[in-house]
């Protein structure tokens, strides 16, 4: 049975994935979908392109469906049709228009330990080169817990997930293995991601295009969790703080992890963590290629988390994805709640300040977008 015999099969119409939906509300889009995929029919690329693949679709459904199920396959399906447009190929290491590669014209990038190491950390294309204080303050816990760490930041250790996501599998075809070797070659026997899309890559799709990893695969929040646990981490300054964690969708509904940041955020002193469950949580409005494609109704997903925040009383809003970072800073212009990524926060708990220049990388990132991305609008003008 194939995906669309599968979910004609199942599919009750019942509604709830589109009740849950931010971005889809039309019973029709099925109907588009499975005519495209089983080959009856064209489809218009802008019914693919507003998905989030946040999967909020899938956890509503009674069946486990939803509509990402047919989205993902669609994309790629117009891809090979198609061919790859800007928006597929600017997460590509190997295009021109590669955003991270305009960013690092622009931009200083921080160089860090790049040798031997038990413990590899995987920062991502958005922690080397956007969001920088996520990969400053994971590296600077890492000291402070005396890791024997090295760090594989860059565009030539792109892990591919961002580009296949859109449709593109090349990044993760060319680059994967190199990947998985140079990590091997370090002496690595646990590898740290910080971007669930990394994380995805290294613990779910390497796996089972290359074989299995001979290195434990960890997310930040996991290994943060440990060396807690350990007592090689111990907060020394206590907060007063109501915090809204939110919980990046790829993470949570993607890969399930959850616990952990949350474990991290409970054992920092005074901090009390308003949503102990991931019950109720949302997108930000970032993933799926929408914050490129629909700016204005991204950052409009994204404010929608401040008032779920406000409405529990906090003050905090703490993520741990460098995409959601970046849309909740952007749509809280004028918003009294502050945004932290979670090492950030800890590295601030355990004593260590990093810089953080919010406006800048708002201005980088946009004009990155603008000059790889055809007609890219900016927020406000999409």
């Amino acid at each position: 049975m194939n995906i669309v015999e599968e979910h004609r099969e199942k599919c009750t119409q019942c509604g709830q994935c589109l009740e849950i939906c931010p971005r889809y509300d039309d019973f029709s889009l099925l109907d588009q979908l499975y005519r495209y995929l089983d080959g009856t029919s064209g489809i218009d690329p802008a019914s693919l392109l507003r998905c989030l693949t946040c999967g909020l679709c899938a956890e509503a459904c009674p069946e486990g469906l939803g509509v990402k199920m047919l989205i993902s396959p669609a994309r790629q399906k117009w891809v090979s049709e198609n061919g790859l447009t800007d928006r597929q190929t600017m997460a590509d290491p190997e295009a021109e228009n590669n955003i991270f590669k305009k960013v690092a014209e622009m931009d200083k990038i921080p160089a860090y330990r790049d040798g031997p190491g038990s413990v590899v950390y995987f920062p991502g294309c958005a922690g080397t080169y956007i969001n920088k204080c996520m990969s400053q303050a994971s590296v600077a816990l890492l000291e402070k817990a005396e890791v024997d760490y090295t760090v594989l930041s860059g565009l030539e250790y792109c892990c591919g997930a961002v580009s296949a996501g859109a449709g593109n599998p090349g990044p993760i075809r060319k680059h994967g293995q190199q990947n998985i070797e140079e990590i091997r070659k370090r002496g690595a026997k646990i590898l740290i991601t910080a971007c669930p899309g990394c994380f995805r890559a290294f613990k779910d799709i390497y796996p089972r295009v290359f074989g299995e990893l001979d290195f434990e695969v960890l997310q930040v929040s996991q290994y943060l969790e440990r060396l807690l646990k350990e007592g090689k981490l111990i907060p020394e300054t206590a907060f007063k703080h109501r915090v809204f964690y939110h919980d990046p969708c790829h993470l949570t509904r993607g890969m399930g992890v959850y616990r952990e940041a949350r474990n991290v955020l409970e054992n920092i002193p005074g901090t009390e963590l308003a949503n102990k469950t991931p019950e109720n949580s949302a997108c930000c409005g970032f993933g799926g290629g929408v914050r490129v494609n629909y700016s204005s109704e991204s950052l409009s997903v994204a404010s929608d988390r401040y008032r779920a925040a406000e409405k529990l009383g906090c003050d905090v809003i703490i993520t741990n994805c460098g995409g959601c970072m970046q849309n909740l800073i952007e749509a809280g212009k004028g918003e009294k709640i502050k945004i932290f990524d979670l090492t950030e926060y800890l590295s601030l708990a355990c004593g260590v300040k990093i810089e953080r220049e919010d406006r800048e990388m708002l201005e980088l990132v946009n004009r990155a977008y603008s000059l790889c991305i055809s007609d890219y609008k900016e927020p406000g003008f999409s």
